[in-house]
């Protein structure tokens, strides 16, 4: 990422799921070796966020209740390509920072 290494929020601890699944941590070692990257890490937050939405639908966390300004515009939706981007969303908080996470 592009971000001052003294303002990145720190990133969490993926959860025990992925580490048990070989293209989680592929993904994941993809996404680390990128973060400081000049052009960034999207495209991997992008790939891993699918991955996990597609392949661990169970392990996607909840709709946002707080903090969140595109969860309410997801629920609204009513179609299955909103459905796949609103879990993707989702699921991006359980590997990048709240703050980045919820940026799309």
């Amino acid at each position: 990422m592009t971000e001052d290494p003294d303002e990145t929020p720190e990133r969490p601890v993926p959860p025990p799921f992925m580490w048990g699944c070989c293209e989680c941590v592929r993904l994941l070692l993809k996404l680390a070796a990128e973060w400081d990257a000049p052009a960034g890490c999207f495209w991997e937050q992008l790939q891993t966020a699918r991955h996990i939405a597609e392949a661990h639908p169970e392990d996607v966390p909840a709709q946002h209740l707080e903090d969140c300004e595109l969860c309410p515009e997801y629920a609204r939706r009513q179609d299955d390509d909103a459905a796949g981007v609103w879990a993707q969303h989702r699921a991006r908080d359980l590997f990048m920072p709240q703050t980045l996470a919820r940026l799309w």
